[in-house]
């Protein structure tokens, strides 16, 4: 077993509770979990009055378990057999305007609201993504959007992507916009939010105004108090939870939990705009089938939210124009040109398996290696950037050993002389490793292509691995992060250049190779 692979003998744990790596058995597509929210607030049975509310609502039989006979008392729930029928979409506006929207919270005392100027060819998954910022949830759970403000079970919900992986038949939110639900002032659409606290929410339209073209998605321009804590039990609890914010019987033992366990420093009297459209302002993930293949399963095994940790990197590190210049790619891909050129029609190795020692001192002069590098630079096996750089291009599937010969395949006779196709290639071969060292790579690239401070990558590293469910069996997690993301980063260092090279060039190549696997050429996100 190499030492990397030693240092990060990993189990999966955290927000995916699967199959342990190295175990025969496990549990196979588990829901996530995630360990940094706040745990379900401490447990009672439910006080009279929620009883009283709920007597009020279905009749003092059906909460009592006995529902009388008679079509009178009949609960009007929608019928289990058959599926409620599908939203009839508006049709789409000719221009781009925006609407004016209020947010409120139903049935929660004092109110909780939102005022929001938002573009009206929002898709509904991205409108989901925005009321989680605005409103201050963190997307720990599922939701559903529906036309109108009906009862609940009277219209279908659009299908979230949950809904669609688990075989649900529907309309993708992903696939509607806000115009058509929302055409004339007063129109409305129901957002509901956890299904066990059961957060109701109603969108109303309340004016259609002009659109400049360079006004953001999203703004916040009013509202009222912060919304309940994750997790607190739906209205009763959060009734609960005010009362004892508020003093009522200080002595209860039960009420002195509930206030233990809520998160430091919540007020819920407190609201501010500005705190908003500052988390606006970071955007949502973009449409990642834009980017690496990878980045859309990373996120969906981090849960899924733009709001996670993962999430809000992705966002950092998609951010802005992908600048790629021709001569920045063919600068890119020398190292790898260069050395399938001198490979050529083939080069015979050491009985130890290296490169000829003049074949590595002419490589070391050819890539600037020289200057940096202070030992002799002649021996692969002391000289730690060639060494990479060679096991790598085998890696990435342009070499391969014959019988004690290092030969060019046949995608690296194509591409050698073609650096865009060759750094597309190389691009789609990453991350590089077994799972734990592609995850860790993935995250590299994305931490560099954000610009962070590459010489804290442990420390960002780490936490991230942490959150995806990775751990080690001994030792520090920061150490191992750092050598499990080896096998990617050694290809964006023979990229770039060694020895710390420029962090704007690393930040932009990392950008450009976790784009250019999709799309040919210089590009801009949306």
């Amino acid at each position: 077993m190499s030492r990397d692979r030693r240092l990060l003998a990993c189990v999966r744990r955290g927000p995916y509770r699967g199959r342990q790596l190295g175990t025969p058995e496990g549990v196979r597509d588990a829901r996530p979990v995630h360990p940094a929210l706040p745990s379900h607030r401490p447990h009672r049975p439910a006080p009279a009055a929620d009883l009283a509310r709920l007597q009020h609502r279905f009749g003092a039989g059906a909460v009592n378990g006995v529902t009388p006979a008679g079509p009178e008392n009949v609960i009007p729930f929608p019928s289990l057999l058959e599926p409620p029928p599908r939203p009839v979409l508006l049709p789409r506006r000719e221009d781009r305007v925006t609407y004016v929207v209020r947010v409120d919270l139903d049935d929660v005392e004092p109110p909780i609201w939102r005022e929001l100027r938002l573009a009206s060819d929002l898709t509904l998954a991205r409108l989901h993504e925005i009321l989680q910022v605005t409103m201050g949830w963190t997307d720990s759970h599922l939701h559903h959007v529906t036309m109108g403000a009906a009862a609940p079970g009277t219209v279908q919900p659009f299908v979230t992507p949950y809904d669609e992986e688990e075989g649900a038949e529907g309309i993708p939110e992903a696939d509607v916009r806000l115009d058509q639900v929302l055409a004339s002032v007063g129109d409305a659409l129901s957002y509901e939010y956890d299904f066990g606290d059961n957060w109701q929410h109603t969108v109303r339209l309340e004016s259609v105004e002009p659109r400049a073209a360079e006004d953001p998605q999203a703004v916040c321009v009013a509202g009222a108090r912060a919304c309940p804590p994750e997790d607190v039990g739906g209205i009763g609890g959060y009734g609960e939870m005010l009362e004892a914010l508020a003093g009522a019987d200080p002595g209860n033992e039960w009420l002195a939990d509930l206030l233990a366990w809520l998160p430091d420093g919540y007020d819920p009297a407190e609201f501010s705009v500005d705190r908003v459209n500052a988390a606006l302002a970071k955007g949502v993930v973009p449409d990642l089938n834009q980017w690496h293949p990878a980045l859309a399963d990373l996120l969906y095994r981090a849960g899924g939210s733009g709001l996670s940790p993962v999430g809000e990197l992705i966002k950092e590190a998609t951010r802005g124009p992908v600048e790629l210049t021709a001569e920045q790619v063919t600068a890119a891909v020398h190292p790898y040109a260069h050395l399938l050129r001198t490979v050529g029609d083939g080069l015979k190795l050491t009985a130890a398996g290296y490169l000829p020692p003049r074949i590595v001192a002419a490589l070391v002069i050819e890539l600037g290696l020289d200057r940096l590098w202070m030992r002799k630079g002649n021996r692969e096996d002391s000289t730690f950037p060639v060494l990479a750089l060679r096991e790598s291009a085998t890696s990435l599937g342009l070499l391969r050993k014959s019988r004690g010969t290092l030969l060019v395949t046949k995608v690296g006779q194509q591409l050698v002389d073609d650096p865009r196709e060759l750094l597309r290639h190389i691009a789609s071969r990453l991350p590089l490793g077994r799972p734990a060292e592609r995850d860790a790579g993935l995250l590299a690239l994305l931490i560099t292509a954000a610009g962070l401070d590459e010489y804290r990558a442990g420390d960002q590293l780490a936490p991230l691995l942490e959150y995806l469910g990775w751990s080690v069996a001994q030792g520090d997690m920061r150490y191992a992060a750092i050598a499990a993301a080896g096998p990617t980063m050694h290809v964006l260092d023979s990229l770039t250049g060694w020895m710390g090279g420029d962090r704007a060039l690393k930040a932009d190549v990392a950008k450009g190779v976790l784009s250019v696997a999709v799309v040919p050429g210089s590009r801009s996100t949306r």
